[in-house]
């Protein structure tokens, strides 16, 4: 087996990397709590917060409320950038995005603040087009700087890894009349943390950008939690991949629709072009993280594949159960 040697420290290093991503959010909270206390005793009462395309605001909110929700806006995306980078096997682009929200972010809260400061009334605040052109620019600058801080970050070999351990376990033999099951439970910590957040930022923006957006993100954060825990199954009936949270959905492969099963090492972004459930041209699967998984070949040649532990057993059940089908035993379930 070849194995691919990563520089000496990189696994203490590849730890630190997703509080990379959540640092920069820290840097913010500071930078936009100063400003606003500097700001404080020339506010308005309410201080605008909306604008529409004109730069007319549209939306408003008291200074003390509009304080909460900025710092909760950052510091959630902050636990949600950790949680991600704990997820994703690729932490460089992660912290790149990370470091170019959050000074597009923080540039414009900071402007908020600014723009109400010394105003009179809040109606007579406006957001000029060059402050969202600037805004865009500290985004491409501090996005920039992660870039920077991330060169010579280790990056696998392309393919390194990705079928490591593959092969056809040899079916399990299985005595006439009997059966077996076996069955794993998978939760995904990232997920579950960054559903979550997600669902605080979006119940945290919806005062500040109206409904909307935070419905949107009320949506995405509970598909995030529900999605973060699955059970994956092998019987007589075949595979079964089911959610932890819900009955329902479900997904099965019927065993006379399966040609083999092996087990493999695959990486999520690579193989399978992310996470979550992933459909791509002659393959689809469940992939919560990158690692082991359980590879179904079907009769008509499409592959589906779920990250599992302990999926080698699976495989070479699933393998015994499919060569007895075909030879037309009759099982019944013992458990045992």
């Amino acid at each position: 087996m070849n194995v691919t040697a990563k520089p000496s420290g990189s696994r203490g290093r590849s730890r630190l990397r997703p509080l990379l991503a959540g640092a920069p959010w820290l840097l913010a909270c500071a930078v936009f709590l100063t400003v606003f206390q500097t700001s404080r005793t020339r506010l308005p009462d309410p201080i605008a917060t909306h604008f529409v395309g004109s730069g007319r605001a549209d939306g408003f909110t008291s200074p003390g409320t509009f304080q909460l929700q900025g710092l909760g806006l950052l510091l959630g995306l902050a636990v949600l950038f950790v949680a991600l980078g704990y997820v994703t096997d690729t932490p460089r682009p992660l912290v790149v995005i990370a470091w170019a929200t959050v000074g597009l972010l923080s540039f414009v809260l900071v402007q908020v603040v600014l723009g109400n400061a010394g105003a009179e009334s809040a109606r007579q605040v406006r957001l000029a087009p060059w402050q969202l052109l600037a805004a865009l620019g500290v985004a491409a600058a501090t996005g920039g700087v992660g870039l920077l801080v991330t060169r010579g970050w280790y990056r696998a070999e392309p393919g390194a890894g990705a079928r490591k351990g593959a092969g056809h376990p040899p079916g399990l033999a299985l005595r006439p009349g009997e059966t077996a099951f076996w069955t794993h439970t998978q939760v995904s910590r990232g997920f579950g943390i960054a559903g979550l957040t997600v669902l605080a930022l979006g119940s945290t923006l919806i005062p500040l950008t109206g409904a909307a957006p935070g419905i949107v993100l009320l949506v995405a954060g509970l598909t995030l939690a529900l999605f973060s825990g699955m059970r994956t199954t092998v019987d007589r009936h075949g595979l079964t991949v089911a959610m932890l949270w819900l009955p329902w959905p479900r997904l099965r492969i019927p065993l006379e629709h399966i040609a083999e099963a092996t087990a493999q090492d695959v990486d999520a972004l690579r193989d399978m072009g992310g996470w979550g459930y992933r459909v791509r041209r002659g393959r689809s699967g469940i992939v919560l993280r990158s690692g082991e998984a359980l590879v179904v070949r079907r009769a008509h040649g499409s592959e589906f594949v779920v990250t599992t532990d302990d999926a080698a057993r699976a495989a070479a059940l699933l393998n015994g159960l499919v060569e007895r089908g075909r030879g037309h035993a009759a099982p019944t379930d013992r458990r045992g």
